[in-house]
């Protein structure tokens, strides 16, 4: 088996042998940042290669292993006693007046104005459903609903549920100007796409990388059919991780 590190790799000797190029197996150590860097970086090879998460932090629901499990790990892999976990993930579109970037979205898409009110118009599918105003909006599969999202008032998502979801920052919502100030989830097959009135001072960031998106027009999202693929331990529920993370 090949292998690469990722993160704040510590002096451990791998049974492996190394190979940072074209690994089947990425350690990443670190927390849930440096995981979505490992993944970003092996976007290439996600059909083939997969990620482990060893927690040198405090807090991490992509990290499964604490640093002292690293021997467990080992065994783990050698005896195939572990679990896979496929990750759904996002992909998004950013069209400005003269390039169009693309990529793919582990977390999230955030679109936010820290100065002026951002005013978007916002399509599902192709049709107009609302217009919003207020500080940005936040646009995650699965995966990113226990992160941004959630400090934003979102939903968390199971996520082996194949879906997306809308959290709107901070919108504005009065007798005048009207919004859905809410949440909202929607399937595998939704389209969303974003039209700002003015992208003066509005940031992009894909996973927490902010991107050089000048005189943005259009802004689009869907569910991908990407995944990013976990080795976990057995038996342990991503309610479990919600529970030690927000409850415990």
């Amino acid at each position: 088996m090949k292998y690469a590190c990722y993160g704040k790799c510590v002096n451990i000797e791998f049974p492996f042998v190394r190979d940072d190029e074209a690994p089947d197996v990425v350690f990443s150590f670190g927390g849930d940042g440096t995981m979505l860097g490992a993944i970003h970086k092996y976007e290439q090879r996600l059909d083939i290669t997969r990620f482990i998460g060893i927690n040198t932090g405090k807090l991490g629901f992509y990290t499964d292993f604490d640093i002292g499990e690293v021997g467990e790990i080992f065994r783990m892999l050698s005896e195939g006693d572990f679990d896979l976990f496929e990750l759904n993930l996002m992909e998004y579109r950013l069209a400005g007046a003269n390039d169009v970037k693309t990529g793919i979205v582990i977390n999230d898409l955030a679109l936010i104005n820290p100065i002026n009110t951002q005013i978007m118009d916002i399509y599902i599918n192709g049709k107009f459903f609302e217009t919003i105003r207020g500080t940005g909006v936040l646009i995650s599969p699965p995966g990113g609903s226990t992160a941004y999202n959630k400090s934003l008032g979102g939903s968390i998502i199971d996520p082996t549920i194949k879906a997306i979801q809308l959290t709107e920052a901070a919108p504005i919502s009065n007798r005048v100007y009207r919004s859905l100030a809410s949440p909202l989830v929607l399937s595998q097959a939704a389209d969303i796409e974003l039209h700002p009135h003015c992208a003066r001072n509005l940031y992009v960031t894909v996973d927490g990388e902010m991107l050089d998106c000048a005189d943005l027009k259009t802004i689009s999202a869907r569910l991908s059919e990407r995944t990013a693929t976990f080795i976990v331990k057995k038996e342990t529920s991503f309610f479990d991780r919600v529970k030690r993370a927000f409850i415990e």
